[in-house]
């Protein structure tokens, strides 16, 4: 993939730049992904850039303007969060059809749980991800949190479109 094709936001001079991934963790860059720099509560994801680009990556996305450097591209976006989803959509397009989202104070996981086994008792091939995992017939993870970042989202909701798996019950945390 070209780095144009992932984000919206990228310099026309930057466009054919390939891309083998995605990565806001600098742990996991690997040569030619596009490091995400986000900046959160506890860690800037800009203290990390130079070991990403150690690591071969090809692309910076920052909201940082005090750190344009010229060893890679560097690309400034107003909210990185949001153009690591637009990128994490782009790159893994194979998705189910039919996705629904279920939020709320309370309840999120049960009614999520409902409609999976009203689809799945109607023998429609159907997968839930939120609290429980990600549960289908053929396909089950344990994580962590109730709502994915977009990265293994997109992950996920291509293995399950590679299952033909076409609905999906997605519990949102509403700060998700």
């Amino acid at each position: 993939m070209r780095l144009g094709n992932l984000l919206k936001s990228v310099n026309k001079k930057y466009q054919k730049i390939p891309i083998s991934g995605i990565s806001f963790n600098s742990k996991k860059v690997k040569k030619e992904n596009v490091f995400f720099a986000i900046e959160g509560n506890k860690f800037s994801g800009s203290k990390f850039i130079n070991e990403a680009i150690i690591k071969g990556s090809s692309a910076i996305v920052s909201s940082n303007k005090k750190i344009l450097q010229k060893k890679i591209p560097f690309i400034l976006v107003d909210d990185v969060r949001k153009s690591l989803a637009e990128a994490s959509s782009n790159f893994y397009k194979e998705k189910p059809s039919n996705i629904a989202a279920v939020t709320g104070t309370n309840g999120k996981s049960s009614v999520a749980d409902f409609f999976y086994q009203i689809l799945s008792l109607n023998r429609i091939p159907v997968a839930s991800i939120g609290t429980l995992g990600i549960h289908s017939r053929k396909y089950k993870k344990k994580i962590n949190l109730t709502s994915l970042d977009p990265l293994s989202l997109h992950k996920s909701l291509r293995i399950l479109a590679r299952n033909k798996i076409n609905h999906v019950i997605l519990e949102a945390s509403s700060h998700g």
